[in-house]
């Protein structure tokens, strides 16, 4: 409720909590983020990270039941990473070169790992602890909002039998996206099921089945892991 200001009235003091308008000024919160940008990290620290935040995610698999990247496959990924790490020293171009393209698929797995992280902890640091990963604490002013709902949900049937082809205008540039489908009715809230993460506009989702109906939408990921609106969700029958 609106406390309007009044001044010059016998008894009455200014409260430094009150702004102009009379209204309590906003509260920011802290919340606790699992790093995805490990650009920063050298080639040495790269391996111990990864490995960590492995180790870790496969301890508390019950808190994280749907990463999407496995464990198997990350593991691979490390250790490729560190054979190739090892073989760079030759300077061989060859070498060189199978190095980066190593650290790459790394970088990328932890990143959407880290995203899922925060998607899945709401930044609980009690999670994000558990999840291994390194962490950053942020502060999300309440004005500032989530990223707006994506636009103009398309769907089409994909090449392959049981998959679909979703395409979207996200509200912001170089965006990472979450698409649900729901087989049931839209409306429903705990019909909707998480299928994919996404960088840009456009997703394949596969492992439908043929003749059944799914409702799709799609929401943006904004900074720090905070889950943007939902967009208006598009239906398609899979054929």
């Amino acid at each position: 409720m609106a406390v309007p200001l009044k001044w010059n009235l016998p008894n009455v003091r200014w409260s430094p909590l009150l702004k102009w308008n009379g209204l309590l000024p906003s509260t920011s919160t802290m919340k606790i983020k699992a790093i995805v940008d490990f650009t920063p990290y050298s080639a040495v620290e790269l391996g111990p990270v990864a490995q960590n935040s492995h180790d870790q995610m496969t301890a508390h698999a019950v808190q994280f039941p749907t990463p999407p990247v496995s464990m198997a496959a990350l593991q691979t990924l490390i250790t490729t990473y560190n054979q190739k790490l090892v073989a760079r020293a030759s300077n061989a171009s060859a070498d060189v070169l199978a190095f980066n393209l190593a650290r790459h698929d790394v970088e990328v797995a932890l990143h959407d790992l880290g995203t899922y992280v925060n998607l899945t902890a709401k930044g609980d640091a009690t999670l994000v602890s558990e999840s291994g990963f390194p962490s950053y604490g942020a502060v999300h002013p309440g004005p500032a909002g989530p990223p707006a709902a994506p636009q103009n949900v398309k769907l089409r049937n994909g090449d392959l039998s049981t998959t679909i082809v979703a395409r979207c205008t996200p509200g912001r540039p170089n965006s990472f996206n979450v698409a649900q489908i729901n087989s049931g009715d839209p409306n429903n809230e705990a019909g909707w099921k998480t299928v994919m993460q996404f960088p840009g506009g456009k997703v394949t989702i596969s492992g439908l089945t043929v003749g059944t109906t799914q409702w799709v939408r799609i929401a943006t990921v904004g900074p720090g892991g905070v889950l943007g609106a939902w967009s208006d969700p598009a239906k398609i029958v899979i054929t």
